[in-house]
């Protein structure tokens, strides 16, 4: 059988500061399809670098006072050097200073000459140095701004060799509409709409009398490409060039990650120089911005991230921001305070937390060994956590073939807490307490749902946290000197290694302490903007365990009716224990708890208690609930009762707790 082969780029990055954010983004998402890809048995290749040429980087070499290749030279060392504090790795360093790509673009120019798809022509414009490209009144405003850089064309008329882009409209179009072009449903009109108003070749030189740097065009010595032309050809020249990349298996199935920004280029330009060369047009997955505080972030906003300031808390806070907050493809509104929030809430107190209570009990009751399945005792509960755990991985497979990354991770989190709840209401901590066979039994059986749980969801998530879930999967016995091929057999549930013995229990994810981390950024490394807009700032605490005032208060805060005790005695409020708390999509006020009452089972309840709480706050806290409230339909969910809370002396709101060794369960009298 032969094995399948994918092959992911992220655009080659242009030679100018530091990695910012975007940069890190579509690199990160380049490992996680990497990994995600190899762990199903295929072949894969990925390609990142840097684009080095052209009038820009020429002019910043000039002011730093460097040539242009030890320029270039130092921020290549500097950019592999930032990619490995992130643990990001690739198959493929591209530079187009390089001499296989220069060998690769002249020999590209040459095969595109001689099939009669570049001329000699004069171009009279605006042009913008920021993209390097003469621009059309669409892509201006009325002053000659450039609508992407915010910044002033300059008036300039120059000749030029052109390739014929506007030859291959038709077929452009074609291929487009029949998604061949670019993966994401959501950018086919868009980029319909671009071609549409498409009535000029593609500039591809500069003469050197402007600028020397560049690759020299095999047909004319005076000028060299134009860097749009010198850059898209990178990705061939990473499967060796165009003769390669005919026969390539790599090539047939290569993927292009790219920024919206950039549609235009890989969606148009590359295509039609693909058809002329008359190699496979790849496929495009268009990412989203990345804002902060409903804005793209910008300088002047103060509302910048940098991706350092991820780095004390581990590369995996934020991986876990971005592929759990929006599929690739949607913006995404990324602050470190966002970040935190979702490490503490998805990894320290999801997967961590249950690999800790898992082992936990694991040592406790079963001298740290994997205890059996008991299969004639199942309960059906059991059975489902089983089929839902073995439908989970064609579902992620699925998910990632459709680019649905998020989806994915959404599917995965929700196994964790099926399990949490499942595991709270078994109590397999009290089964013991009277010993008898059928209790160990039962002891067993709920331990070892748990493992096979921990087992699926370590493998299908070290495609985004691969360190981390080694380390889990590790602590279960499993092998992972290689992961690759490790989803393919991976539907068995109950292939769990039984009788393995664990050593030390690792600790995947500690809490973080949210505020104390978050007073040691300025507004601007926080992401957030220095003045809150009116959109923005903080409410003032609703009253208790509600987001408006009683309605049954007067404006003088007196009451304004009494009840008798009969209606008193209608309202059953119990306790119950928080097993799982979580943040709401969608939401800036609530938190979806599912709270365990004893024989009434595990309520789901929202409460609008996200701006005072925080999720691992609240897991595992014995609190008040109003049990008998009519369950209500939100657009998030159903909630099956009312959450009791209070102000605090500090204008907060805060669930009303009650002492541990009460019962779940139990009505207040």
């Amino acid at each position: 059988m032969t094995t399948q082969s994918r092959f992911f780029t992220t655009p080659i990055y242009y030679a100018s500061g530091k990695p910012h954010i975007g940069h890190i983004y579509a690199t990160t998402l380049l490992n996680v399809l990497k990994n995600h890809y190899e762990h199903r048995g295929f072949d894969t290749r990925t390609l990142t670098g840097m684009d080095e040429h052209g009038e820009k980087v020429a002019e910043a070499a000039a002011q730093h006072g460097l040539t242009p290749q030890k320029y270039v030279d130092d921020l290549a060392a500097s950019w592999r050097h930032s990619f490995e504090t992130f643990g990001l790795s690739f198959d493929v360093f591209m530079r187009t200073t390089s001499k296989e790509h220069r060998k690769n673009v002249q020999q590209i120019l040459t095969t595109c000459h001689e099939n009669g798809d570049i001329y000699f022509g004069e171009h009279e414009g605006h042009y913008c140095v920021a993209c390097e490209d003469f621009l059309p009144l669409s892509e201006m405003d009325a002053e000659k701004n450039c609508l992407i850089h915010k910044r002033k064309t300059e008036p300039r008329k120059e000749g030029n060799y052109f390739f014929k882009t506007t030859k291959y409209r038709e077929q452009l179009k074609e291929l487009i509409k029949d998604g061949k072009v670019v993966a994401n449903p959501r950018y086919i009109n868009e980029l319909l709409a671009m071609i549409e108003v498409l009535d000029r070749d593609l500039s591809i030189s500069r003469p050197k009398s402007r600028t020397s740097w560049g690759i020299e065009l095999p047909f004319d010595k005076e000028h060299v490409a134009y860097v749009w032309f010198d850059a898209l050809p990178n990705y061939v020249t990473g499967v060796g060039g165009v003769e390669q990349a005919r026969t390539s298996t790599y090539w047939q199935n290569c993927t292009h990650i790219l920024g919206k920004d950039i549609l235009k280029f890989h969606g148009i330009f590359w295509p039609a120089i693909c058809l002329s060369l008359k190699i496979k047009v790849p496929k495009l997955l268009v990412t989203g911005w990345l804002l902060s505080g409903g804005h793209k972030m910008s300088k002047s906003l103060g509302n910048v991230v940098s991706p350092d300031d991820f780095l004390p808390f581990g590369a995996d806070t934020f991986t876990n921001i971005i592929f759990r907050g929006a599929n690739p493809g949607e913006d995404l509104d990324v602050t470190i305070r966002s970040a935190l929030e979702r490490f503490n809430a998805d990894l320290a107190n999801g997967i961590g937390n249950l690999l800790s209570r898992t082992l936990g009990m694991l040592e406790k009751y079963c001298d740290k060994r994997i205890p059996p399945f008991h299969k004639d005792f199942l309960m059906e509960s059991e059975k489902l956590l089983a089929v839902q755990a073995e439908q989970l991985v064609p579902y992620v497979c699925t998910a990632f073939d459709e680019y649905r990354l998020s989806d994915a991770l959404q599917k995965i989190w929700e196994l964790i807490g099926l399990t949490d709840k499942y595991i709270a209401e078994q109590k397999p901590w009290s089964l013991l307490k009277v010993e008898t066979p059928e209790n160990k039994i039962r002891l067993e059986n709920v331990l070892a749902h748990s493992v096979g749980v921990l087992r699926i969801v370590g493998f299908l998530t070290a495609a985004f946290f691969p360190e981390k879930m080694k380390t889990l999967l590790e602590s279960l016995g499993e092998n992972t000197s290689s992961l690759k091929g490790s989803l393919q057999n991976l539907t068995r549930f109950y292939d769990t290694r039984v009788g393995y013995q664990f050593g030390t229990a690792p600790r995947l994810y500690d809490r973080i302490d949210i505020e104390l981390e978050m007073a040691k950024f300025p507004a601007e490394a926080s992401g957030q903007a220095a003045e809150p807009t009116e959109k923005n700032k903080k409410p003032k605490a609703p009253k208790a365990g509600t987001d408006a005032p009683p309605s049954g208060e007067s404006k003088d805060g007196k009451a304004s009716s009494l009840i008798a005790i009969e209606d008193f005695a209608r309202v059953e409020i119990r306790v119950g224990t928080v097993v799982n708390a979580e943040l709401v999509e969608g939401s800036d006020k609530l938190l979806k708890l599912q709270v365990s009452m004893g024989e009434l089972g595990t309520r789901q309840i929202f409460s609008g208690i996200r701006e005072w709480v925080k999720p691992e706050e609240i897991v595992n806290h014995k609190v008040l609930v109003v049990s008998n409230l009519a369950p209500r339909k939100m657009r998030f969910g159903t909630s099956e009762g009312m959450l009791l809370s209070a102000e605090t002396l500090d204008g907060t709101i805060c669930p009303v707790s009650v002492a541990e060794h009460l019962k779940e369960g139990t009505r207040l009298s």
